[in-house]
């Protein structure tokens, strides 16, 4: 009889031991998004589009990593006739990249590459500038 139990809890301690959950290795990409807010312009917050305007001066573009949860490196792309207008982040350690553009019809698409422990995931967000719409784009 004590033999029998002994196999029983053997197997009961084998089973249990199976069904304890291991920590893997977890990667946090994969909610990440970018999103762009012009000002003046659009005041209903990030979004993977945005407008903005102005009728004069210029207008400042932020391109921002929204959602995320674990530090990554960053690979901006900005197109060439924009690399000018930066007027901050856009680097390898920085969420953000923001543009100062004159006030006068642009469509600027900006794409990130995030990386995370070797895993990469790219999104792009898209500003679209326009004069004529002034402060209510």
């Amino acid at each position: 009889m004590l033999r029998k139990l002994l196999v029983v809890l053997a197997a009961l301690a084998t089973t249990l031991g199976l069904m304890v959950p291991t920590a893997g290795s977890a990667s946090a990409l994969g909610g990440e998004w970018l999103g762009c807010w012009a000002t003046p312009g659009d005041e209903s917050g990030y979004s993977s589009e945005c407008w903005g305007g102005a009728t004069g001066g210029y207008v400042r573009v932020d391109f921002v990593v929204q959602d995320e949860t674990a530090p990554s490196t960053y690979s901006w792309s900005v197109p060439a006739a924009y690399q000018s207008k930066i007027t901050s982040g856009c680097s390898s350690t920085q969420h953000l990249c923001s543009l100062t553009v004159p006030a006068a019809s642009h469509q600027i698409s900006v794409s990130v590459t995030l990386t995370q422990g070797g895993t990469t995931a790219t999104h792009t967000a898209v500003a679209y500038i326009d004069r004529s719409c002034g402060w209510w784009c």
